[in-house]
């Protein structure tokens, strides 16, 4: 091999290795971002739940939807990204939930509002890290706008709960909230519990597909507690069985158990499911059931994230796609041009060394 063709032959070495490095420590990191602008709508139902109607002060069997809206802020993305001097990610998600499956917010022309108004209802604001989707503090303060992460349960901006060290009801989000992280183990994470505001541990249990999609199957039991509340919860004495008081006052208590099957590759939310148990409890003893339900992800939903779906136009899901070329880019891109360059290397320096070997053997 002359001169001009080792050293051709070389650089076509060093170029494969380059590749490799460039997917790897590049590529990858700069593809491995939650998306600023996302869009995701999921559908959620319980068909055989039962709630406590305060207008008939009595349990009822009702089948609940539960509508979520996943909304990215690119301009406060950008603005905190820069301040923090991270990648980090904003998204406003609203949950909605209620017996009306085709469920709509009244218009100003409703009186009462109150009895117009959803079962449930809640309304975040969260930053997360654009990488490990792990939540992030932000004082807005700090920018002089309003892009801070705040919970409520109503539509009026005054009932907005802004993050509170000292505060029972709303401390901030902690861990993850609306994804794992790219390349997800399997580990134990904390995972955030919207009713509770605390986050709680989710352990990997298992691998399984779903849809034909290989996913991780996370568990997270979130322990009975009493809720606070900002005003006494008063009911009639007969509803626990106290027919000699007209009123007393209750605790209302929550526990969950929450399933979610994990794409590891991108740390997508392919589905969930809720094992909700929330009741009215006097003495320390629950009277009353206020929900429970078993609510999961419809099929359409699943099969969304799964195979993508356009909806009002935009792209949404698509995770099994979007899971493979990700793949492609952080494995088998950097491993494939790495072994070539290694091996065109080697090639190299084999067919230097034969002749000095073979002027020897003949001497």
């Amino acid at each position: 091999m002359g001169n001009r063709s080792r050293a051709l032959v070389i650089a076509l070495g060093i170029f494969f290795v380059g590749i490799a490095a460039l997917a790897k420590f590049y590529a990858y990191p700069t593809l491995a971002v939650a998306p600023s602008d996302q869009v995701a709508h999921t559908v959620s139902t319980g068909p055989d739940a039962t709630i406590f109607s305060a207008a008939e002060l009595k349990e009822k069997e009702v089948a609940l939807t539960s509508r979520r809206t996943v909304r990215g802020d690119v301009v406060a993305s950008k603005n905190i990204s820069k301040a923090l001097k991270r990648d980090v990610v904003v998204f406003d998600t609203a949950v909605v939930t209620d017996d009306d499956a085709n469920y709509e917010f009244p218009d100003d022309s409703v009186q009462d509002k109150t009895k117009a108004a959803p079962l449930s209802f809640v309304q975040e604001r969260v930053v997360l890290d654009a990488h490990t989707g792990e939540s992030v503090r932000w004082d807005p303060e700090d920018s002089g706008d309003n892009s801070g992460e705040y919970i409520t349960t109503t539509l009026a901006k005054e009932d907005r709960l802004k993050p509170d060290p000292e505060s029972e009801f709303f401390k901030g989000h902690e861990g993850l909230v609306l994804k794992f992280p790219f390349g997800t183990e399997k580990l134990t994470y904390q995972f955030w519990d919207t009713t509770t505001r605390k986050a709680f541990p989710i352990e990997f249990k298992r691998e399984t597909t779903l849809n034909g999609l290989k996913v991780y199957v996370f568990e997270q039991d979130v322990p009975k507690q009493n809720l606070p509340l900002k005003d006494p919860l008063m009911v009639p004495g007969s509803l626990v069985g106290e027919s000699g008081k007209d009123s007393v006052e209750v605790k209302r208590s929550y526990q969950n158990h929450r399933t979610l099957w994990i794409e590891p590759v991108t740390g997508a939310i392919i589905k969930g499911e809720e094992q909700q148990l929330a009741s009215l409890d006097y003495n320390d003893e629950a009277k009353v059931t206020a929900t429970q339900v078993t609510i999961a992800y419809d099929d359409e939903t699943v099969k969304k994230n799964v195979e993508g779906a356009k909806v009002d136009g935009i792209d949404e899901g698509g995770y099994k796609d979007k899971a493979a070329q990700l793949h492609l880019i952080g494995f088998w891109v950097p491993l494939i041009s790495l072994i070539l360059g290694l091996l065109i290397l080697a090639l190299v320096a084999f067919l230097s060394l034969r002749p000095r070997v073979a002027r020897r053997a003949a001497s």
